[in-house]
């Protein structure tokens, strides 16, 4: 659906594999073959229930994806991670590639988990392996909007008078996927990029969502005790049957924190222009009313 939304010809030239990044023997077979591979797999959750998984799929998996490619051999990676897995600047100065990573009760056990993750990538590259790892901001775009980024467009199309206070860096799927591919596929080796094109504000981000949904738009930046009661209205539908919580312990926690990122680095070998967020969420929105009608 996402290939017709955009009218990609590329569809059907996917070759479908069934594989587990937890199995190494269809990982295995899978990358037998293979010059170049994407690493893309791993859990976003912010929900306690999903640690576990997570940590697995993220950390073990990742170390397994790069031990294969070792093992083959002439395999280059593109490795997805995150800006979760960065240092956050102290006194809210700009974030880039070289900022420490400190540990902390900020940190969120997903951003834990991308560290780590990326840990094992650049023992990979200690090891031999050839790669480029991507720290990517808050990606915008169609998808599954059950999961991870996309959710945010089902919470608002719900109807929501409050936005959080804090922000963050943004970036369009199409142009995240486009640089990936095009940096992996280059002769850069070794490196990491920062993969944002705005910072903006989480009431930004809200407003734009919601109006290009055209349902109510949050207009009241939620208090500490508003996110909490949130918190605890989420998790009593989740216990009487409904979804599971969107707003946890640690979205509310890290609700009120903006950081800034600088994609200078990028930009010195990546001059092609960036697809908008506004248009980015417009393209988002629109495929989120098709899905929504095809359901109905």
């Amino acid at each position: 659906r996402v290939f017709d939304f955009y009218q990609s010809p590329h569809f059907s030239k996917i070759e479908w594999v069934e594989g587990d990044v937890l199995d190494m023997y269809s990982l295995m077979d899978a990358m037998t073959g293979c010059t170049c591979v994407f690493h893309c797999a791993a859990i976003v959750s912010y929900h306690p229930d999903d640690r576990q998984t997570m940590y697995a799929i993220n950390v073990e998996g990742t170390e397994n994806v790069i031990n294969v490619a070792l093992q083959q051999g002439g395999i280059k990676v593109g490795f997805v991670s995150s800006i979760a897995a960065i240092g956050k600047a102290k006194n809210n100065d700009t974030v880039d590639e070289e900022s420490e990573w400190v540990d902390g009760d900020f940190n969120t056990h997903y951003a834990i988990t991308k560290q780590r993750s990326e840990m094992e990538f650049w023992r990979g590259i200690h090891e031999g392996l050839d790669g480029v790892a991507f720290n990517c901001g808050f990606i915008v775009g169609p998808g599954d909007f059950t999961r991870s980024s996309p959710s945010l467009f089902l919470k608002i199309s719900e109807g929501m008078s409050f936005y959080p206070p804090g922000g963050s860096g943004f970036i369009a799927a199409v142009d995240c996927a486009r640089i990936i591919v095009e940096l992996t596929l280059s002769n850069v080796n070794a490196e990491r990029y920062i993969l944002v094109s705005e910072n903006l504000s989480m009431k930004e981000l809200f407003q734009s969502t919601a109006e290009a949904l055209r349902v109510r738009v949050p207009s009241i930046e939620a208090k500490p005790w508003m996110m909490h009661t949130a918190r605890w209205v989420e998790s009593l539908r989740e216990m009487l049957g409904g979804r599971k919580a969107l707003v946890t312990a640690e979205t509310v926690r890290n609700a009120a924190v903006r950081f800034y990122f600088n994609n200078e680095k990028l930009r010195k070998i990546y001059s092609a222009p960036f697809t908008s967020i506004q248009e980015a969420i417009s393209q988002t929105a629109a495929f989120y009313n098709l899905q929504k009608k095809g359901r109905n």
